[in-house]
């Protein structure tokens, strides 16, 4: 299989594990590759005479582990482009089925509760996260500049993306800003 990717460094390869048909996904890491920053790669062929087919990296994120996903059941694996205007929030919901998102571009805040507390970070592009199912969290862009984050949900069978859930903590611990 050819790689077509235009990295300034070499590709860091972590391997994640789908519940799709069981098979393994491997993500690529690009680092500040173009891919990472939101700029699509060449799609110009390499000088391979190989009939292999060739595989464009769409994005690239650090995504911090351990990852765990079930793999006894059948997936429906879904990928979706979410993109955050200023002043976006997915209002406070959790996940059926496990969650990987890359930020591409922009920066957008999450919120998770935990243990009657709120949990804040910055996730800026080029990094991800990986939401568990049922984990409550909110996203959001309070910044001027426009975010897009690409999100791939391994979800059980007929089941919708999300379940809108109410803010888990008291207001001034969680509060949308």
């Amino acid at each position: 299989m050819r790689l077509v990717s235009p990295t300034r460094r070499a590709a860091l390869v972590a391997g994640a594990v789908t519940a799709a048909a069981g098979a393994a996904m491997t993500f690529s890491t690009l680092g500040d590759s173009p891919a990472a920053a939101g700029t699509p790669p060449s799609s110009a062929p390499s000088a391979s005479a190989s009939e292999d087919p060739i595989v464009t990296p769409l994005a690239a994120a650090l995504v911090p582990g351990p990852i765990d996903i079930d793999l006894r059941h059948l997936s429906n694996v879904v990928s979706v482009r979410i993109d955050f205007r200023a002043g976006d929030t997915t209002g406070w919901h959790s996940h059926p089925g496990p969650v990987f998102v890359q930020v591409v571009s922009g920066a957008v805040t999450l919120r998770h509760a935990a243990h009657g507390r709120c949990l804040s970070e910055v996730v800026r592009a080029g990094h991800g996260f990986f939401e568990a199912p049922g984990a409550v969290h909110v996203a959001e862009n309070p910044r001027p500049a426009p975010a897009v984050l690409y999100a791939t949900f391994v979800l059980p069978p007929k089941a919708g993306p999300e379940v809108s859930a109410p803010i888990p903590a008291p207001r001034s611990t969680c509060s949308s800003r």
